[in-house]
């Protein structure tokens, strides 16, 4: 055994882009040689840890509850002095920190503490999309005293755009470094014909149903009226009919302000509400933890996010073969533009306190991107099937090379 990392990680969504990259990245080191130890203020959702070598801590327990579970960016104590304990039975230690506040920040009292003590501890901090758009700019100079601490040896996230963005607002001075989400390539991957048909039989569509797929926790930076907006302007274009499945937390509010009209469903399936509207048929799932089994079955996916990062679902339908359709202010967007895997439409670039406050009004979204032009490209798909699916497998060859377990794994020992 070489090392042994010490690991925090945030569950607060339950399928959030960041949790669901980390589980995965954990995973896979810990089917190598280091051994991991993961810390979660609760349980963690949708990651099978009985099939992974990664030792789970949940800090759960009542003393530890009070101190840290009222708010994000609360006193920590309890927390810091939990991992000293267990950091003083090892004899090498990597700290890596997954989310900004409270996990990064309570990592750097551990640092510092055990480098009072003398103890050599590597910290590494990665910080995802929500501690930098919403949650940083309400304590920039905290931000920016975190990221640029000469006690942490590394900073590293998703993709070369959110460096820049998180270097020009906060002013950081440090390197900052990409790793690359890492695929899970057993659970996502293209289905062919046969098994495509029969799932959607399955499912109740017909083979010639036109699907138009969205994963997203339906969050307002995720603009789900804007999906809608996309997809029922194309259905009012595309002969056949048209079928967009909304996976992910269900946007009542976002579907009032729309006048939609739920119809719950019953019986075995992952649906649990439908909408009518034209040609288009809108399905509803809710949080569904294996969402390949719906995305493998997909013509498109869509994404009309104001900001990501990465977008880890736009990677996943890649992988699975689905061209995508997306604003092109993603942290993927030059490796679907490399891969030749679908089309960016043009979306106005929003610094991080506009973004807060467009997020946070009541007023629609849909003038900040071309409408048109996302519609013109599902259409583009739907109609040109040939092209469509030679460009699923351009996508699909590209992120199982570009973000494959073994290379990103690879990626994260140099950074150590």
């Amino acid at each position: 055994m070489v090392k042994r990392k010490k690991i925090i990680a945030s569950y607060h969504h339950s399928f959030a882009g960041g949790s669901k990259n980390t589980s995965r990245l954990l995973h896979f080191i810990s089917k190598d040689k280091y051994d991991v130890d993961a810390y979660f203020y609760e349980n963690p959702q949708f990651f099978d840890y009985t099939k992974s070598k990664v030792k789970i801590h949940v800090l759960n327990e009542e003393q530890i509850h009070s101190d840290v579970i009222e708010s994000s960016v609360v006193k920590s104590y309890s927390f810091t002095n939990r991992i000293i304990e267990d950091l003083d039975k090892q004899t090498d230690k990597i700290l890596f920190g997954i989310n900004l506040f409270p996990y990064c920040n309570t990592l750097l009292d551990v640092k510092s503490q055990t480098q009072h003590s003398g103890k050599n501890t590597k910290l590494i901090l990665h910080p995802v999309g929500s501690d930098i758009w919403q949650i940083g700019p309400q304590i920039k100079s905290r931000v920016k005293w975190l990221l640029d601490n000469p006690l942490v040896d590394s900073v590293i996230t998703y993709s070369e755009s959110f460096i820049t963005e998180i270097k020009d607002y906060y002013g950081i001075k440090k390197e900052i470094q990409v790793l690359p989400p890492v695929l899970e390539p057993l659970k996502f991957f293209p289905l062919n014909e046969i098994e495509i048909t029969t799932r959607k039989k399955l499912l109740g569509f017909n083979d010639n149903n036109f699907i138009i797929h969205h994963h997203s926790s339906m969050r307002r930076i995720k603009c789900p009226e804007s999906i809608i907006e996309i997809a029922v302007k194309s259905s009012q274009i595309i002969s056949n009919k048209c079928i967009l499945i909304m996976s992910g937390t269900v946007p009542y509010a976002e579907i009032k302000s729309l006048n939609l009209q739920l119809e719950r469903l019953t019986g075995p399936s992952p649906f649990i509400y439908k909408t009518q509207k034209g040609n288009l048929t809108i399905y509803w799932t809710g949080v569904v933890p294996n969402v390949e089994y719906l995305l493998q079955i997909a013509d498109v996916e869509l994404n009309a996010s104001l900001h990501d990062s990465f977008n880890i679902a736009l990677m996943e339908a890649m992988a699975c073969a689905v061209p995508v359709v997306t604003s092109d202010v993603v942290g993927i967007g030059k490796h679907i533009i490399k891969a030749d895997a679908g089309y960016c439409f043009p979306t106005k670039k929003l610094q991080f306190d506009e973004l807060n406050k467009v997020v946070n009004s009541e007023k629609s979204r849909n003038n900040f991107f071309d409408i048109d032009y996302a519609v013109s490209a599902v259409v583009s798909i739907a109609n040109k099937q040939v092209a469509s699916q030679n460009m699923g497998v351009r996508g699909a060859n590209y992120v199982v090379a570009e973000f494959n377990p073994d290379k990103i794994v690879n990626e994260f020992y140099k950074l150590i």
